[in-house]
């Protein structure tokens, strides 16, 4: 009898085996005959449970808040104090300009009309494919493929790469590999940055290039928005070329919301 019960146990962990097997080839075979309905379908199926991750871990997190020490709270109060002045002197650099580009706009007859939708971001990375975003707002809300999404006014920060009615998938200007053409905002020179991940973007230039620390990059249209800014440089003696290191000027994945331009 003894014999029979473990060949028994080792049949039904074999047909176990055997069935996670099988399953795994159906899955993969579906999403490859049919990919549009595979994406739309593990949307649908993943929204509900990005909405109770939320829930679950909004209020561990609150939680979490009542153990910082007075120390730390001391010390951000003085970072949050510095970043709200830091804050103040852009908000008057970004007012006289958007006074200068309404002016100018007016004088040669054109005006951008922008209609944008504020978007709920459900899942990012490590959750969503790295540099990506997944949105709570798709097709059925007015956004198209290679709709524009900003983190701000003024901050673009990447494209609608894949949409189904109800969710959009971002990708982001800074994927590894992307490459954007950009205008330098302080000389107007026009320069292609390569996305390196996390928000960042390098480019290579000789090392008489006319780029400092701070620059800003524009992304290139009539009202431009800001790509990225400059923050360090690695020019090597030995080498002719130096290498420009740019980031958004921004915390990108800390955001839980976006604004989607819609369909153009």
């Amino acid at each position: 009898m003894t014999y029979l019960l473990k060949n028994k146990s080792k049949n039904q962990y074999r047909w176990k085996i055997i069935s996670v097997i099988i399953s795994f080839c159906l899955i993969s075979l579906f999403n490859f005959l049919f990919p549009n309905l595979a994406h739309n379908l593990s949307y649908q199926i993943a929204r509900p449970v990005w909405f109770l991750k939320d829930s679950i871990t909004k209020p561990i997190s609150n939680v979490k808040g009542y153990f910082i020490s007075k120390d730390s709270l001391v010390a951000r109060n003085l970072a949050l104090e510095d970043e709200l002045l830091s804050l103040r002197l852009k908000a008057i650099d970004y007012e006289i300009l958007s006074k200068e580009y309404e002016i100018l706009k007016n004088k040669l007859g054109r005006h951008e009309e922008l209609s944008r939708i504020v978007s709920r971001i459900l899942s990012k990375p490590p959750f969503s494919p790295y540099d990506t975003f997944v949105i709570d707002v798709g097709s059925s809300d007015g956004l198209v493929l290679g709709s524009r999404v900003y983190l701000s006014d003024n901050i673009i920060i990447g494209l609608i790469k894949n949409i189904t009615p109800h969710t959009s998938l971002v990708e982001l200007f800074s994927s590894n590999g992307i490459k954007q053409e950009t205008v330098l905002s302080r000389t107007g020179a026009s320069f292609i940055l390569k996305g390196s991940g996390g928000a960042n973007f390098e480019l290579e230039v000789p090392k008489d290039t006319d780029i400092i620390l701070g620059d800003v990059f524009l992304y290139p249209k009539f009202s431009p928005s800001i790509f990225g800014s400059v923050y360090y440089i690695d020019a090597n003696s030995q080498n002719s070329f130096k290498k420009i290191y740019i980031r958004v000027p921004a915390n990108v994945f800390s955001t839980k919301y976006v604004f989607v331009e819609k369909g153009r």
